[in-house]
């Protein structure tokens, strides 16, 4: 392969690396901002309200653009036309709040209520299980179960019948009372409101649009930050080819070489040393003739 194919290959890796490093931060900027939404369960208010009793109710979901304004709205409604207040908690946007009013006021609570926001969805229900109830009837039908259940307690010994029918009263005068405290909220409305922000609603162009954006903008500035540690690395390798550390090169600066032996950086001092020293030589030949010589 020759050098400017093996340049353009690696300048084709770089590139790939960069695009690749862009993409992988805004990956994780788009996870953080998901994580980062606000959130709040209903689901406690929402058990409450199916748990409690009424002949009538109500529930509405509303969302609003200015949270603070809402909820300020929606206590004095509760103030001004709430009977009794069952349920209220706030949580930083969110609210969820349920209290019975007089069932004229509905129609006129979801209009003041469009004027801070927009109502998303409100339903109505009605008990149909009290809806043949009569409550003068449910009331003569208490005092009897209540004279019933008088009578059986004047029985000194009384039998395992009547026992059972005492056990069916209580039930039976539980229930009735039960139905009379609706009865006499049958001209109110249990209320559910639930009150969330709006969500942005971007269209598909304008996210693909911010989000392409954000790429490019980490794309540049990884790209001048890889120019920057690229040069950043030929000064140095200059320098130390300066320094006289084997292994670099001042050549075209296009490349550099290492020893692959960790003996190469001491081979200057080496020479140097070497130069300077003086060498004494001994010739076993000479040595020998001397001796033969001086034994004649």
């Amino acid at each position: 392969m020759s050098k400017t194919s093996k340049t353009q290959s690696q300048r084709n890796r770089n590139i790939h690396r960069v695009s690749g490093l862009s993409a992988a931060t805004l990956i994780m900027q788009f996870q953080r901002s998901g994580a980062k939404a606000p959130s709040y369960s209903f689901r406690e208010s929402q058990n409450r309200y199916n748990a409690h009793k009424s002949v009538n109710k109500a529930k509405i979901t509303f969302s609003t653009s200015n949270p603070s304004d809402a909820q300020s709205g929606i206590d004095s409604i509760m103030n001004q036309k709430g009977k009794r207040t069952i349920y209220k908690e706030t949580v930083g946007s969110f609210g969820a709040y349920i209290f019975t009013i007089d069932k004229t006021q509905l129609s006129s609570i979801a209009d003041e209520l469009k004027n801070v926001g927009s109502v998303v969805s409100q339903v109505e229900q009605v008990d149909t299980s009290l809806v043949n109830l009569d409550y003068d009837s449910e009331s003569a039908r208490l005092a009897s179960y209540e004279k019933e259940q008088a009578d059986l307690d004047l029985v000194r010994f009384p039998s395992d019948a009547q026992n059972r029918r005492k056990e069916t009263l209580h039930a039976l005068i539980q229930q009735s009372r039960s139905n009379l405290d609706k009865l006499r909220d049958a001209d109110n409305v249990l209320l559910y409101l639930t009150v969330s922000p709006v969500k942005n609603r971007l269209s598909i162009l304008a996210v693909i649009k911010a989000w392409s954006i954000r790429y490019f903008s980490w794309l540049g500035i990884f790209t001048v930050a890889a120019v920057l540690i690229y040069f950043g690395a030929k000064l140095l390798m200059f320098f130390l080819a300066l320094m006289g550390v084997k292994g670099f090169s001042t050549t075209g600066m296009g490349s550099y070489t290492y020893g692959g032996s960790y003996s190469n950086y001491g081979g200057l001092f080496h020479r140097l040393w070497k130069k300077n020293r003086k060498v004494k030589r001994i010739y076993k030949d000479k040595d020998s003739s001397k001796d033969e010589e001086e034994s004649k």
